[in-house]
Formats: structure tokens, C-alpha cells, sequence
């Protein structure tokens, strides 16, 4: 993953000037999202991590609850 990360450098889609200037807007606007994401790439990125997280929710969901204490009484 690092040496994804690092191949990279230089090659983002992500224009900087654009970026900065949407930060800059969301800023003065005020308000926004928790996390800003820049560039379509990084939602690509971030959407795909969504789903395999409900993916793995989904999977999960009826074995979570048996790990509970007993409800008391």
C-alpha cells in the first residue's frame, strides 16, 4: 500500500489550486461536511471503503448481538 502511495507522487488527478480554493469556500461558507474529500479519486477511494465497511456490518450483524450480557430483569 505504501509503495502505491509513493508511486503517486506527482501523478494525482487532484488539481492543488482547486483544492485549495474549495477548502477556502467551504471555510467561508461555513458549515460542511465532517470530511472534505478532494478530487474523484479520493471519493472513489473513500466510496469503495464505505461499501466494503457495510459489507463487513451486514456480515456481522446477527452474530454482534449474541456477544451481549443477558438483559437483566
Amino acid at each position: 500500500m505504501v509503495d502505491n502511495h509513493l508511486e503517486l507522487q506527482g501523478s494525482q488527478l487532484g488539481d492543488p489550486r482547486k483544492g485549495a480554493e474549495a477548502i477556502v469556500s467551504r471555510v467561508v461558507a461555513g458549515g460542511g461536511p465532517l470530511r472534505q474529500l478532494l478530487g474523484s479519486d479520493s471519493h472513489a477511494y473513500a466510496a469503495a471503503k464505505v461499501q466494503a465497511l457495510q459489507a463487513n456490518l451486514d456480515a456481522t450483524a446477527a452474530t454482534a448481538p449474541t456477544t451481549d450480557f443477558p438483559a437483566s430483569a
